[in-house]
């Protein structure tokens, strides 16, 4: 009996969603002129066209494909459970570029924003501003001959001796991903204990595969593992951060050590200083964002 009246009320549900939907459609299209597009499935959009090009290793093809269809380098589809229009080409990145915090501002997706947290990007406005000057020191293109270019040196060395020297075979891309993790731990953090670093890697992995999916927080899916494994990270950086700070009080480090103790020290334009939650985003966030 209960299987009976399961799939009616599941059947309802289903039908109230797409017409709800449409309803928001057709008043969008009333109210805003969009450019050409679809926005796909409910919830999911188009996220399963984006992916799969993705895996294929052609990611640009989702976009040549709507770009041709559409006969427009300005499409809107659906990604990540959020509508949005892409622009193509050297005009569109320009008009992007040229027109931050005037006409548009940095987004992100919900499942970016839920894992990062309160950081550098995923800030507007003057808080923003305030974040890229404490960081900018320590990440603008003149950084790396300024601070890096020895520890890079030096990082590199060691990780050929350990993952490369003696063996018959490498493998390339898990080893480079290491070796770039390795490296921003050590470049902004100081860290060079191999178990800690083992450690954050295994989790970091995790927390990729889930940072750019949907939001769907519940056991089993990537979002769900990410969000997990982005509090273990949180966690462990959490008390790296607090070791730094005893530290710096017992003289043992430096300010200008590297952006870690930059960041517990240095207050901003207002006197300021950036909490202890903040300064772990904005180390996990660069980590993310380290090529």
């Amino acid at each position: 009996m209960a299987a009976v009246l399961i799939v009616p009320v599941f059947m309802i549900l289903v039908l109230l969603l797409n017409l709800t939907i449409k309803i928001r459609r057709k008043l969008t299209k009333k109210s805003l002129n969009l450019p050409p597009g679809s926005y796909g499935w409910p919830i999911l959009g188009e996220t399963m066209e984006f992916l799969r090009a993705g895996l294929e290793g052609t990611p640009e093809k989702f976009i040549k494909e709507r770009s041709e269809k559409y006969k427009s380098q300005v499409f809107k589809t659906s990604l990540m459970g959020e509508p949005m229009v892409v622009l193509c080409g050297a005009a569109g990145n320009k008009f992007l570029f040229s027109n931050e915090n005037k006409l548009v501002t940095v987004w992100w997706p919900s499942s970016v924003k839920q894992l990062l947290g309160h950081c550098l990007a995923t800030s507007g406005g003057d808080e923003g501003k305030q974040m890229r000057k404490m960081v900018s020191y320590f990440v603008s293109p003149d950084a790396f001959t300024r601070l890096y270019i020895r520890t890079m040196d030096l990082v590199s060395q060691q990780h050929i001796k350990t993952h490369w020297q003696g063996k018959e075979e490498v493998k390339i891309s898990p080893t480079i991903k290491l070796y770039t993790f390795e490296l921003a731990c050590r470049l902004f953090m100081s860290l060079e204990d191999q178990e800690q670093i083992s450690k954050l890697v295994t989790l970091f992995n995790v927390f990729l595969k889930g940072i750019i999916s949907v939001p769907a927080n519940f056991p089993g899916t990537r979002f769900y593992k990410a969000k997990r494994a982005t509090s273990a990270i949180k966690n462990q950086l959490q008390k790296i951060v607090r070791q730094r700070r005893a530290a710096l009080e017992h003289r043992t480090a430096v300010p200008s050590q590297d952006l870690l103790s930059h960041l517990l020290v240095a207050p901003d334009e207002n006197g300021k200083f950036m909490s202890e939650p903040v300064i772990v985003n904005n180390i996990l966030m660069l980590l993310f964002c380290w090529p």
